[in-house]
């Protein structure tokens, strides 16, 4: 069966004044769940519109999907991912161009419905129809979202956008890859109807019917008009488009950092092709993004999507069965927990022994879901006040433990103690069902101490989440000794039914995020020791790509919290990890970081700034100036490398491409450098061992290379499969 078929019906009551037919093209691939477009889609595509072309009779087209609720997930990831020639990219993109560009020349009005997810290609085909009516539904998203797989819209995305809506909305969604519901796609121009599902096929037949009468090919596309002064003197005139896209340069260089070549590409060829025929805008668009698709950027961040898709079928996992959470601990974890968990339809009962904190937890719900509300509305999404009130009602306080024994899952996101967890879970595993789940959001102890004394430790393990829990996609499922196949399986399922991005690990000092983080904050303490100043350590890494540097992290964290992290991971690996006495002396002085307002930096609101006096308390007079901060960057990431391939060795995580997905969704590693371990054989590992051997002579045996990293320079190795520079 072709991936496009053509289904002909008479025009309905239509037909009896204006004798015709109405053909709908049908996307429907058998071999998948969702529509892609690929070549064997495109070749389909294709005769399907010689067919229409030929079609004497017509009165119209219709465009849908044969995927209930689901319209087109855009172009192929696999393929983009497989893509290695630029000139074959090329021909590819010039292909879709030309097929797409024949649905828009067809002598018929062409009307596109779209219902459920309509992404990156599927838009583009929808761009290539005259009009687009759209399910009013949850379902429905529809957008551009190549720039965050490091390309951009290239089968005609780029030049009919801005077209249609104008540069400005055109570039808030090209430049962002974020996606609207129907309701605002309407208000912005993309769709001309948003309804709910059940009338969108009468709709649609109506619109068909308007266009019939509004005259041949260009008088019948919609097109962007601007609906007010100041939209005409931007968005409506060449001067105004010239201000648009150089504001739109500054704010995205700024933003990048110019690590991104996507947003600059698409700014580039909107700067060139806009005001210019369509066919040359798609000449640029293809120029461009033939450049894009085969570079490194491209390549790291398509992976990473792979990396993040393969999470959600493996370990294979039933979905979520019941729906109700104990969540032991009402401080900022366990707020961020209730939030996320109360919004993903969980009833959660939220349990702390101080009724101060439970009242401070539930502001901290309220506000994040306000916040929430506001930027859905601000981000092309149309929400009701009642989600947040249903959300709202879904958490239960509560001072005692009763009701524990309806419960699914239990986590335990109280104070870093061993002691104390053992008490809760020892509590909890008495008053819930024997088949219940009991988790522990720790950071550093060992899961299997902490399963030590319970009756059945088969059904304990580690779910551990990342602070802010709202906005990091990663949970670390740590799998105890003792750890069953079946409770790793429902933690999986109730990681995906969050949201979040399960990473299964083994039990092992720091899991894998904070035991390569640790060296990473660790040597960032060394080079204040070695002179270098606060500013430009972070400044170094910001510099190759991190959202934040080590010290600012640090801060973040809470050098109480990082102190004790290092502390157990010294501990463990007393021959490269020491304590951190600096920490210490900043803690004894009250300094925390951000929740008490001084730390390395000295925080007011959202604003810091380096603290001399930290400096001081350091022992330190005056700083060495940072004559180069790539040495410095290169000594910081080297920590990183060097102990991700040491978790690679101990088994801790399953492969190199889930310790670089963990570490760019739970660290903020730069998603443009694909992970530590893709960076490395990026670098070249043969390189990496040298300048570690280098490192080593000059600071010491910290800098020791992992074996595997011997082994795979001397064999010519890779962890990933990357080329190197």
């Amino acid at each position: 069966m072709p991936v496009f078929r053509v289904e002909f019906a008479p025009d309905g009551p239509a037909a009896a004044t204006a004798p015709g037919e109405i053909a709908t093209l049908v996307m429907d691939d058998p071999g998948r769940k969702v529509n892609v477009i690929d070549t064997a889609a495109l070749a389909d595509l294709e005769a399907a519109l010689t067919l229409l072309e030929g079609r004497a009779g017509l009165r119209g087209v219709l465009v849908r999907s044969g995927k209930p609720r689901s319209f087109i997930a855009g172009a192929d990831v696999d393929a983009i991912a497989a893509l290695r020639d630029r000139e074959e990219a090329r021909a590819i993109v010039r292909r879709a161009q030309q097929a797409f560009s024949r649905l828009a020349a067809l002598p018929v009005p062409t009307v596109a419905i779209i219902d459920g997810p309509c992404l990156g290609g599927g838009t583009e085909l929808a761009l290539a129809c005259d009009s687009r009516v759209a399910a009013d539904e949850p379902e429905t998203r529809i957008g551009l979202p190549e720039v965050l797989l490091g390309i951009l819209p290239g089968f005609g995305g780029t030049t009919r956008l801005p077209r249609l809506v104008g540069l400005s909305a055109a570039l808030d969604l090209i430049l962002t890859g974020r996606l609207l519901d129907a309701r605002r796609a309407e208000r912005v121009g993309l769709v001309v109807r948003a309804v709910p599902r059940a009338w969108l096929l009468e709709h649609a037949r109506r619109r068909l019917a308007e266009l019939a009468g509004a005259g041949p090919g260009p008088a019948r596309r919609a097109r962007f008009r601007p609906r007010s002064l100041a939209a005409t003197l931007l968005d409506g005139t060449a001067a105004g488009r010239s201000l648009i896209l150089s504001r739109a340069q500054a704010l995205t260089k700024a933003r990048t950092g110019g690590h991104y070549p996507a947003p600059v590409a698409a700014l580039g060829v909107l700067r060139h092709g806009l005001d210019r025929p369509v066919e040359v805008s798609l000449g640029l668009e293809a120029e461009w993004v033939s450049d894009l698709v085969v570079g490194p950027v491209c390549k790291n961040l398509v992976r990473i999507f792979q990396l993040a898709e393969r999470t959600k079928k493996e370990p294979a996992a039933p979905p979520l069965a019941g729906g109700r959470l104990v969540l032991v601990g009402a401080g900022v974890m366990g707020a961020g927990i209730a939030e996320l968990a109360s919004r993903e339809g969980l009833e959660v009962r939220l349990r702390d022994l101080d009724a101060a904190a439970l009242a401070r937890a539930l502001r901290a719900v309220r506000a994040r879901v306000a916040e929430r509300a506001s930027r859905a509305r601000g981000g092309g999404r149309t929400v009701r006040r009642s989600d947040g009130d249903a959300q709202l009602a879904r958490i239960f306080p509560t001072l005692d433990l009763a009701g524990l024994g309806r419960a699914d899952f239990a986590i335990e996101a109280v104070v870093e103690s061993l002691e104390v967890k053992r008490r809760v879970f020892a509590e909890l595993e008495v008053r819930m069902r024997p088949e219940a789940i009991l988790a522990t959001n720790t950071s550093s102890l060992s899961v299997d101490e902490l399963a030590a004394g319970l009756q059945h430790p088969q059904r304990f393990l580690g779910f551990h989440f990342f602070n802010p829990v709202h906005r990091m996609p990663l949970v670390e499922v740590v799998r105890g000794t003792k750890t069953s196949e079946a409770a790793l399986a429902r933690a999986v399922a109730l990681a995906r039914r969050l949201g979040k991005t399960p990473v299964v690990v083994r039990d092992a000092p720091g899991f894998v995020v904070n035991r390569v983080l640790m060296p990473y904050l660790r040597e960032a303490l060394h080079l204040l020791e070695d002179g270098f100043g606060i500013r430009d350590v972070d400044a170094a890494m910001r510099a190759f790509g991190m959202p934040m540097g080590p010290l600012e992290v640090a801060d973040e964290v809470g050098l109480d919290v990082a102190a004790k992290v290092a502390e157990i991971l010294s501990r463990a690996f007393p021959e490269r990890m020491t304590a951190a006495p600096q920490l210490q002396r900043l803690i004894e002085a009250g300094r925390l970081g951000r929740k008490s307002g001084v730390g390395f930096y000295r925080h007011r609101g959202s604003a810091r700034s380096p603290d001399p006096l930290a400096l001081r308390l350091l022992g330190r007079a005056r700083e060495r100036k940072a004559t180069s901060p790539e040495a410095l960057a290169e000594r910081l990431t080297l920590a990183m490398v060097n102990e991700a391939a040491r978790c690679l060795e101990d088994g801790v995580v399953a492969d190199a491409g889930m310790l670089d997905l963990a570490l760019v969704y739970g660290a903020g590693f730069p998603p443009f450098r694909g992970g530590p371990l893709r960076h490395a054989d990026s670098v070249g590992l043969a390189r990496i061992e040298s300048r570690l051997n280098a490192l080593r002579a000059e600071k010491g045996e910290r800098f020791r290379p992992a074996a595997i990293i011997t082994r795979l320079a001397a064999e010519g190795g890779t962890f990933t499969g990357a080329a190197t520079d």
